[in-house]
């Protein structure tokens, strides 16, 4: 595993300029048409008929699961172990295109044979973003055609690729895709502060698909919490990656096979406690929208970021966090420092949603050009 990103790789990398302009707004486009009271011909009342059904088809061509209203908060009970939520409930799956066979009733589960996942299995929503067939920085499925990474794992003028559905980075499996980066969105106000120790806040993006993945044993979409799920200090959750396993080693000795760790939640007063002593500093370096985790010896590392942090609630898997920052690699007393995805819930939702809309309607412009050109108005 890698360390969490700490100071030294978050510090040395950029945001990409103006970021906040490639997705953060989404265009709308309409078609105005002029009537005529004239008699029409049966040519022309054909055209006006598939006009509406190209109107319709947002409507008609829907599935129910890719819906992105916010669900019905679910919280664990005082006890720790959380009421029997379904995967609807406990979160918002985006998008789901293209159905097949082995498309999953809902987010977050594994599909397991004799018993136990196998080891290839046992993470399906892991994916590598990739630059030039290298392996840069985790992420996770969170639809069939959207990713969930860090900010700081992107460059600008970098064309990127997403590789699901494999643990090996240098082995083809039949099993594993490569699909294209179409455009990736990049929180508004993520900042890196280098000058105190690499410390990085809404670090968060979005890489939209080329094209959706198709759902199978080895690749499925994990869940998203509610905003006012609360997650208790000590709940074992897990971290995956194909980051550096010890603090000294080289990147180029970082492990080709996916990588698991288990770490537990900690309370953002201890987290900031111990982090304050080791910068020497008197500020909170975890605010909100920020959670921690460790456990002695066990953390993320470079090659990590952009990764995620996932709990099982019920049997099913929900991402807490996203692999962010923080100091070395496994030091004692000092946590890993992961974006909370509840705080950017809604953020993600917004963002998810637009783009659905718009590849509707830059479907429905040129056909509507077309026979508004073509009737015999």
């Amino acid at each position: 595993m890698a360390p969490p990103l700490g100071g030294t790789v978050a510090s040395g990398q950029s945001p990409l300029p103006g970021s906040q302009g490639r997705h953060e707004g989404a265009t709308r486009g309409a078609t105005q048409g002029a009537t005529r009271t004239a008699m029409e011909s049966p040519a022309c009342s054909s055209l006006r008929l598939l006009l509406w059904l190209l109107l319709l088809r947002p409507r008609l061509s829907a599935d129910p699961r890719d819906s992105v209203t916010p669900p019905s908060p679910q919280s664990p009970s005082s006890s720790g172990t959380a009421p029997a939520p379904s995967p609807s409930e406990i979160l918002s799956q985006g998008e789901v295109t293209g159905p097949t066979s082995e498309e999953p009733s809902a987010c977050g589960q594994r599909r397991i044979v004799g018993g136990r996942p196998a080891a290839e299995r046992k993470w399906p929503w892991q994916v590598s973003l990739q630059v030039q067939g290298e392996h840069v920085c985790g992420g996770s499925l969170i639809s069939s055609r959207w990713v969930l990474t860090a900010a700081h794992c992107i460059f600008d003028f970098v064309d990127y690729a997403v590789k699901p559905g494999d643990t090996n980075l240098r082995h083809e499996s039949p099993t594993a895709v490569e699909v294209r980066a179409r455009d990736i969105v990049i929180h508004g106000e993520y900042s890196v502060f280098s000058s105190i120790f690499g410390a990085v806040f809404n670090d968060i993006a979005l890489v939209l698909l080329s094209s959706p993945v198709n759902y199978s044993t080895h690749i499925q979409p994990v869940c998203l919490p509610a905003v006012s799920f609360q997650l208790e200090a000590g709940t074992e959750c897990w971290v995956t990656g194909w980051g550096k396993r010890r603090e000294e080693e080289l990147p180029i000795m970082s492990p080709t096979q996916l990588q698991e760790v288990e770490v537990n939640i900690v309370d953002l007063e201890k987290c900031n406690k111990g982090l304050q002593k080791q910068m020497q500093t008197i500020f909170n370096m975890v605010r909100q929208g920020a959670i921690c985790a460790y456990s002695e010896g066990k953390d993320a590392c470079q090659g990590d970021s952009g990764g995620p942090l996932a709990c099982e609630f019920n049997n099913t898997w929900v991402q807490m966090g996203v692999v962010s920052w923080g100091i070395g690699c496994g030091r004692k007393g000092l946590p890993g420092v992961y974006t909370d995805v509840r705080y950017y819930r809604d953020w993600i939702v917004r963002h998810m949603s637009r783009s659905t809309r718009w590849d509707s309607a830059s479907f429905l412009i040129p056909c509507l050009c077309l026979l508004l050109h073509l009737a015999p108005w």
